[in-house]
């Protein structure tokens, strides 16, 4: 199903704003530790969770937030914890795991704490000069 959303990208939101209030990146996280939830029940790992491929339904302080670009995603064959090897996903957000070549469905959950702290500081946890300069921190913080 397709539905249009005009509420723009949750980065684009954190850029204007810098940072969000607790009580609103309280509301935010919530939405998007959900949608993971149900992606994770239905056995697809996404893989590339950021603040960009999270767009709003409206232009509403309070709308709803969609996940959206499956492009890196993976179904997990039987629903089982399944490991992966596969380098995918942006240098902000990557788990260590993933830059190791083993890991699991919790990458995700990494990428989604990146976005958290993100959504309370206006910056990311790990950063650089260059995707090189960012992943030596991710690998090492």
């Amino acid at each position: 199903m397709t539905r249009l959303c005009t509420g723009g990208e949750l980065f684009d939101r954190i850029v204007k704003e810098e940072f969000f209030s607790e009580e609103k990146a309280s509301r935010v996280f919530r939405q998007i530790l959900m949608a993971l939830n149900y992606c994770h029940s239905e056995n697809i790992v996404h893989r590339d969770l950021k603040p960009e491929n999270f767009l709003f339904a409206s232009e509403d302080d309070d709308s709803d937030l969609k996940i959206i670009d499956f492009g890196l995603s993976k179904i997990m064959e039987g629903g089982r914890l399944q490991r992966m090897n596969t380098r995918a996903g942006t240098p902000y957000y990557i788990s260590p795991e993933v830059l190791l070549g083993n890991y699991d469905v919790s990458c995700d959950n990494w990428s989604a704490g990146c976005m958290l702290y993100i959504l309370l500081c206006g910056y990311p946890p790990f950063y650089g000069d260059d995707n090189d300069e960012i992943l030596d921190m991710v690998r090492t913080g």
